[in-house]
């Protein structure tokens, strides 16, 4: 009888345990999160090199926590989130022309690391359409786990990139990126 009583309590905790994930996973709403925008120039190319080259990293601060609070009116914070996976990212050239603008380029990479952790993942390789644009938005169809590189409060961005043309000015470009945590 006392083994009866104990295995029917173990089931008992195990399907409350799956029923308050479900609850929780009912309850909280899928969160679309912007992360600051950063800002870079690329100086004017005079040559097209043949293979990709670093741009440069870019660091921002961030805080998951506080960003859940504050889409939840602090019902949820950061540990109800189990997967936050980039949505989308839109690059500007805001002093593009005809001649200067993203179809200059071939591609773009980026790879996210943070002070949490310092293996970079990469985000999205982005191959940009030979026509006139100065804005683009990229949404990932595989974008990779992130939630453990959002458990700290420094985030950064590696920038790598191909050319296609020269450029004859500096370019001032601007990147944001919207995550979904879920």
């Amino acid at each position: 009888m006392k083994k009866v009583v104990i295995s029917a309590s173990l089931i008992i905790l195990v399907i409350a345990g799956m029923s308050c994930k479900k609850i929780k996973d009912a309850i909280f709403p899928s969160i679309d999160v912007d992360l600051p925008a950063f800002q870079f120039t690329i100086p004017a190319i005079p040559l097209v090199l043949s293979n990709e080259v670093s741009l440069g990293s870019f660091a921002v601060n961030f805080n998951l926590d506080s960003i859940i609070r504050a889409n939840t009116a602090g019902a949820f914070g950061a540990g109800a989130v189990s997967t936050v996976k980039v949505k989308k990212m839109v690059i500007t050239v805001s002093n593009g022309d005809a001649a200067n603008n993203l179809a200059n380029f071939e591609s773009a990479r980026f790879t996210f690391s943070s002070n949490t952790k310092t293996t970079p993942a990469e985000i999205t390789l982005i191959t940009f359409p030979d026509t006139f644009a100065t804005t683009y938005t990229a949404q990932p169809a595989d974008s990779p786990e992130l939630k453990e590189y959002l458990s700290g409060n420094t985030l950064t961005y590696n920038l790598y990139g191909k050319s296609r043309r020269t450029t004859t000015k500096p370019l001032d470009f601007r990147v944001a990126v919207t995550l979904s945590a879920k």
